[in-house]
């Protein structure tokens, strides 16, 4: 049966006019500009996700869940510590000192000031632990996470991330073994078994000239970097150009210094192969009861050091750097708490020149399979180190140089990995750090034999809580005396640390002139 022209052209009229409605309703309730609960929503990226409250999920009774999420966020200082806000935001104006402030995933930590700047709130706040904001609630992945899309958190050149490290002088105990020809006190170069660098430099610890100015009060300090999506990037501290990646290929970083005296290049690659990260923590009256959390991918190990120099003994390079940028990758709302996975990295290195006109080299390459991680259930840890290391490339075999005294660098690279919350080198949640400290020396070239030594130790960190560098905590609490508030730990944390390598060697291996 053939159908009225008139009545096609009725219905298609109708059922247009149907879809142009429905179209509008749903424009009306969806949210301008795409979905604000995507991780990866330009407002998530700036400055993360807002918190929700959640029937399973029980908060600490001084958390304030701030509204209005990254919007209510004017901007961040570089150090992270000091958020503009807006002062209408819902439930603002119950932040005081003392109390949690929960804005979004990132802009979250434990009150130390607050006062109207401009037409802004400007909230200071220090490192919180998780339990610190959650009192009860069971939040874990269903899958795998991929470590695949990284966000890059870049902080500046914030007061934290450089300073010099202090002159060990060459003691302490445990001392892998070095080349002879050392230097005038005896030391050469040496790495300790905890994982500490020592020896050939000297000077003593100092805070960063910066952090001197905030002793009349808190010093202009730059807004943050726009965050950008990637997994590289470029940074500068203590003098250092830095180039920190993530994620895919590994964890890694180059730098280079260069001062006109001492010039310095390495990098140093965590390598692994399409990495994800798991966890499941439980918390009950404030306290961690389980918690399980493991990276997989890991792959081995890469190092490359060079360096040198136009002057002698009387000056080395030992500084200590924070890598002011991390890697986020967001996981989303997990019963209202907005959780990323973050990797932030740590570079720590001397010089060891006891003559002029000294130049230094060596790489290496090594086999470390398998996952980091751990279990809990309180009050015992497992760790889960990876093993199956091997020496691909031998570090001691590569050195070269050419020197009338001692040549040698030391380096530790640390890279942690956290399911949290939080910013920066503040993040809180379960985490797992890898440690490599490499030390490599070449002794005289003015000698019938010129001795190689290399050594290698590699520690595992694992916990519950925020753990930051002793630097950063040394210059945040320098700033926080202007607000006359409690300093911060280093650390707020249940955790332990296992050795994954511990191995070092001398060429030629049988001569005793090496071995001292």
């Amino acid at each position: 049966m053939r159908t009225n022209p008139v009545v096609r052209s009725l219905a298609a009229a109708t059922v247009l006019v149907l879809l142009v409605a429905v179209a509008a309703a749903c424009q009306r309730d969806a949210p301008p500009g795409g979905d604000r609960s995507d991780p990866y929503h330009a407002d998530a990226i700036r400055h993360g996700l807002a918190p929700q409250p959640h029937p399973d999920v029980t908060y600490q009774p001084d958390v304030v869940l701030v509204g209005g999420g990254g919007r209510s966020v004017r901007s961040v200082t570089d150090d992270g510590l000091t958020w503009r806000i807006d002062p209408d935001a819902e439930r603002a104006d119950e932040l005081a000192p003392g109390r949690v402030m929960f804005l979004t995933g990132r802009a979250v930590g434990r009150v130390v000031d607050v006062r109207p700047e401009g037409d802004d709130l400007a909230v200071t706040i220090g490192p919180v632990s998780l339990t610190e904001v959650v009192r009860d609630g069971t939040f874990r992945t269903d899958r795998p996470v991929p470590l695949d899309r990284p966000v890059a958190y870049a902080a500046g050149e914030p007061a934290w991330a450089a300073a010099d490290l202090p002159d060990r002088g060459g003691k302490g105990g445990g001392l892998l073994p070095a080349p002879s020809g050392t230097g005038p006190d005896g030391a050469g170069a040496v790495v300790d078994s905890a994982g500490a660098v020592a020896g050939g430099a000297s000077g003593g610890s100092r805070l960063p000239g910066r952090a001197v100015a905030l002793r009349a009060g808190p010093a202009p300090r730059p807004p943050q970097p726009p965050a950008r999506s990637g997994g590289s990037t470029a940074a500068t501290a203590g003098g250092m150009k830095l180039t920190p990646q993530c994620c895919a290929d590994g964890v890694g970083l180059r730098f280079a210094y260069d001062d006109g005296d001492i010039r310095m290049l390495g990098a140093v690659t965590f390598v692994m192969r399409r990495p994800t990260a798991s966890f499941d923590v439980a918390i009950s009256g404030g306290t961690v009861t389980r918690a399980e959390f493991s990276v997989t991918g890991g792959a081995g190990l890469r190092v490359s050091i060079e360096a040198a120099t136009r002057v002698g003994n009387d000056r080395n390079v030992a500084k200590s750097v924070v890598v002011p940028v991390q890697f986020s990758v967001p996981i989303g709302s997990i019963l209202g708490v907005p959780f990323s996975a973050t990797v932030d990295q740590l570079l720590e290195v001397r010089t060891v020149f006891t003559a002029k006109d000294g130049y230094f080299r060596a790489a290496g390459e090594y086999a470390l399979t398998g996952a980091v991680g751990y279990g809990y259930r309180r009050p015992f840890f497992g760790p889960l180190v990876p093993a199956g290391f091997a020496v691909r490339d031998s570090l001691t075999n590569s050195i070269t140089g050419v020197s009338i005294g001692v040549n040698g660098m030391l380096l530790s690279y640390d890279v942690k990995f956290t399911v949290g919350i939080g910013a920066l080198g503040f993040s809180a949640g379960v985490y797992v750090g890898l440690r490599t400290t490499v030390g490599a020396t070449l002794g005289s070239g003015a000698g019938l034999i010129v001795c190689r030594g290399a050594g290698i130790n590699v520690t595992m960190r694992y916990g519950i809580g925020y753990s930051i560098p002793q630097v950063v905590a040394d210059v945040v609490n320098f700033f926080l005396k202007v607000f006359r508030t409690r300093p911060i730990e280093s650390s707020g944390q249940l955790g332990s640390q296992s050795t994954v390598v511990k191995r070092a060697e001398t060429v030629p291996p049988d001569v005793p002139l090496c071995a001292t």
